[in-house]
């Protein structure tokens, strides 16, 4: 079959146009997909780079106010004992009882369970870099350990592990007898107590009785434990323990005294007529 050159330069303008159509579909626009992609992770690499050594350029500053915000961390921690035991709310009675006073009939104290706080609503922070991304940008421009010396050397806490601090609190109950004067100044004395507390709750009502209010009160005292510092045991050299007299007072009682009954009494009688008759035989 002998073919013309009409019909082969159709079929070399037709082979050159599939290879047209194949080099764009396979490689052309995988390349500028490629590229465009790359551009684009580029520009977001650029930004977390300026981010960052904007961050850099303020390194002091945030050293500095680390190190500040550790300060004032530390300051409210102090304020809060490492453990509240059990001891501790009954001295808190002990004390009520004289400074009030009143007459507590009875308390009630809780285990120490973490403090329940309000819900608080959720800020909506948006990310702009992840910390596994700054720490290799860290790495790789050597700027970790410069910076986790200077706060070292400042005292900032960005070098040092951070440590789960836990509010706990242990609700006291006490249900007493006291005056009007008396509930005031008890509430006075728990609001200037050293270690922190708040009443949860007070109820009093009046007692007709005895002319005095008969109230309960419901103080939670909080503690933190975790922080470097010893529980202080409280101290009750001022308070009375004890009797000199530890089974109180007896009284002796004459036969005369005592209320035997009838049969008893009949026993008595019997003996006694019994002896007078051994006597009279006698």
């Amino acid at each position: 079959m002998k073919v013309s050159k009409r019909d082969v330069y159709i079929l070399l303008i037709f082979v050159g146009i599939l290879a047209v159509v194949a080099a764009y579909f396979l490689v052309y626009q995988p390349n500028i997909e490629s590229a465009e992609a790359l551009e684009a992770e580029n520009a977001q690499l650029q930004q977390r780079i300026a981010d960052l050594s904007g961050k850099m350029e303020n390194k002091d500053s945030y050293v500095a106010d680390t190190a500040s915000m550790k300060e004032e961390m530390d300051a409210i921690l102090k304020q809060f004992p490492v453990d509240v035991r059990e001891e501790d709310g009954v001295l808190l009675a002990i004390n009520q009882e004289l400074i009030a006073p009143m007459v507590i009939d009875s308390i009630g104290i809780t285990a120490n369970e973490p403090t329940v706080l309000p819900d608080a609503e959720e800020e909506d922070v948006d990310h702009t870099y992840e910390v596994e991304e700054i720490e290799e940008y860290e790495a790789q421009e050597g700027i970790a350990d410069e910076a986790e010396q200077a706060a070292d050397a400042e005292g900032g806490g960005v070098a040092n592990e951070d440590m789960p601090y836990v509010l706990m609190q242990r609700s006291v109950t006490m249900n007493y007898l006291v005056s009007y004067d008396g509930l005031k100044r008890g509430v006075k004395n728990i609001s200037v107590q050293d270690n922190r507390m708040s009443i949860n709750n007070l109820t009093v009502s009046y007692d007709e009785s005895t002319g005095l209010l008969s109230g309960t009160t419901v103080v939670d005292m909080y503690c933190i434990p975790g922080q470097d510092k010893e529980y202080v045991q409280p101290n009750f050299s001022s308070v009375l323990l004890g009797s000199d007299n530890i089974f109180g007072s007896l009284e002796t009682y004459g036969i005369g005294q005592l209320d035997l009954g009838e049969s008893a009494a009949d026993g008595e009688e019997a003996e006694g007529e019994a002896a007078e008759g051994e006597a009279a035989g006698n």
